[in-house]
């Protein structure tokens, strides 16, 4: 489910913009459209945490409720720490370029 956010977000933030278009035109900018990612990551991994608490005392919450939400969160932060190493790599490898 979040993967199909990021790529309608990413259709969206990226498929519109062409090189004229500024984010003041109306789109949003990188690091804000990297915030709001990272926010929707921690919300899923709340949200994991709470249907397992929920699980554990006995809620509402079945077991399939639970292993859904679960893998949905660890994709996603397994998402992120991806990202992140290749931005990493990305940022080191231009370092290195000589100019």
């Amino acid at each position: 489910m979040a993967i199909q956010g990021v790529q309608s977000a990413l259709s969206g933030t990226f498929g519109q913009m062409t090189s004229t278009q500024s984010p003041a035109a109306g789109q949003t900018s990188f690091s804000d459209f990297l915030s709001q990612e990272l926010d929707k990551v921690n919300q899923m991994s709340d949200t994991a945490d709470q249907l397992a608490q929920s699980y554990a005392t006995g809620g509402s919450v079945t077991a399939s409720q639970l292993m859904i939400a679960e893998q949905q969160a660890s994709l996603a932060v397994d998402m992120v720490t991806q990202v992140a190493s290749r931005v990493t790599s990305a940022y080191q490898t231009m370092m290195n370029m000589q100019v």
